[in-house]
Order: structure tokens, then sequence, then C-alpha cells
């Protein structure tokens, strides 16, 4: 399939019912992450397309990212995100918490040999979360697309999910993925997957959710920036519920 031949007619036509909103039909594109080289465009370090649709296609287990927006003056097309400092020096990362801890979750639900998950003490290793996240297949969606430098309330982000609803639904289904990782919104993103995607969305735990029809596991989580809890915290709680639901469900991930 033709993954981002298709993200951008959805793009198109999300600018499209941007103007009929009379919104900004600023768009930043998401999906599919980039998995081609690494180039420092003057700005960041970000990857250019590479293979990343055949690695998608090949994937035994895929993971598609829930984000709430982009908090930039202007949009950029986030599939060629890296997470470093913005630095021509390749080898930087970033030392902000939102990377590292998306990256520390995605690597921590998509690794679990003989379907045991991987305590914090043997995950956490910063190289190692760095490389998987720019290698690996991952695609990321934002649910309001229009960047705004002020962050959305929820009471927004909801707007935005009613009003392109069936874009953003859409935009979910082209990837066929097993897990979605939706992290902020305090469960709007679980709503709507169940109201809107996956209609026998069933509650596991406190972290996931299953659709039997669809063999989708659902995953909540804080945002990646969030500081209350510590890191080991956030991931523990979160890793010790997949553990369970990975008991209580046999048939995931299921076979393609």
């Amino acid at each position: 399939m033709k993954y981002h031949q298709n993200e951008e007619r959805l793009f198109e036509r999300w600018a499209k019912r941007a103007k009929q909103l009379r919104e900004s039909d600023e768009i930043t594109k998401d999906g599919l992450l980039y998995r081609g080289e690494m180039w420092f465009d003057g700005f960041n370090q970000v990857c250019r397309p590479g293979d990343e649709e055949q690695q998608w296609a090949d994937a035994g287990l895929r993971i598609l990212v829930m984000t709430k927006e982009l908090n930039e003056d202007d949009g950029w097309d986030i599939r060629g995100e890296s997470g470093r400092v913005p630095s021509p020096r390749l080898t930087c990362r970033t030392a902000q918490r939102f990377f590292p801890n998306l990256e520390l979750w995605v690597y921590g639900l998509m690794n679990t040999p003989d379907r045991k998950v991987m305590p914090f003490s043997r995950a956490d290793n910063q190289t190692r979360l760095q490389g998987y996240y720019e290698n690996a297949p991952i695609a990321r969606v934002n649910i309001k697309k229009q960047p705004d430098i002020k962050a959305a309330s929820n009471a927004v982000l909801q707007k935005y999910m009613r009003d392109y609803a069936d874009l953003l639904k859409e935009q979910i289904e082209l990837y066929d993925t097993d897990i979605i990782l939706c992290v902020g919104g305090q469960g709007i993103m679980v709503n709507f997957l169940a109201e809107q995607v996956y209609t026998d969305l069933e509650q596991v735990n406190a972290h996931c959710w299953y659709s039997a029809t669809a063999g989708v596991a659902v995953v909540k989580q804080y945002h990646p920036n969030y500081n209350v809890y510590s890191r080991k915290e956030m991931y523990t709680a979160m890793i010790d519920d997949y553990q369970a639901f990975l008991k209580a469900t046999p048939a995931f991930p299921r076979q393609r």
C-alpha cells in the first residue's frame, strides 16, 4: 500500500475542511515516520523518506502513537522527526522529556520476548531507545492538525475530533495497526477510538483496552512531558498493566 500517497490525499481534504470551517488550513503533516538518512536541514536533525512503507508492510507488530497537536507557531512534517536537539552534530540527542519518555514507552510495548515485558532497569538505555525509535516502523498521528504555539484545552481538542472525525478515523484505519498508544488528553483519545473507530473496544485495566474484532490494543499513558510522576513510575505502571493484558489476551497480537 502507498501509505504516504494516501496521507497526502487526506491532508488535502483536511485543509479543504478547514477552509470550510473558516479555520487555518495550515496542516501539520504526520503519519508513517520516515526511515531514510538523517540530515540537518538548518533548523533540526530530521530523517528523509526511506523504506518505511516496506518496513511497515513487513512488520509483525505495528504501533501508532496518538498525540494531541504540534505546539509550534507553524506547521512542519513530523514524519521526519528524530527527537534530537537542533544541531549539525548528528550524534546529539534531546534533553527534553518528550522524546526520551516516548521512546521508552514505544520500546517497552514493542519488545515483549515470550510475552514478557521488560522492567525499567532493562529497558532504560538511552542509546538503544533512540536507535530503536529512529529505525523501527512507527506511525504518529496528531488529533489536531493545525499548529499553535498555545496548547489547546481538552475541550478544544474534542471540537477538532468532532469536526474532523471521519478524516481522523480514516487515517487511523489506514495503518491497520496492532497497538495504539494514546498520550495525554486524559482519556479523550480512547473515548474517540471507542465511539468512532473500534465500537467493541473494552477496557482490560487502567492502561489497556482491546478490540477483539480488529485485534487492536489501545494503551493510555500520560503526556510525555508530564512531570508529576517519575520516568520510572510512569513506565512501570503502564508496562505492568500491559503484561496483565498480554496474559489475559492470548489472541493478541493477531497473525497477518
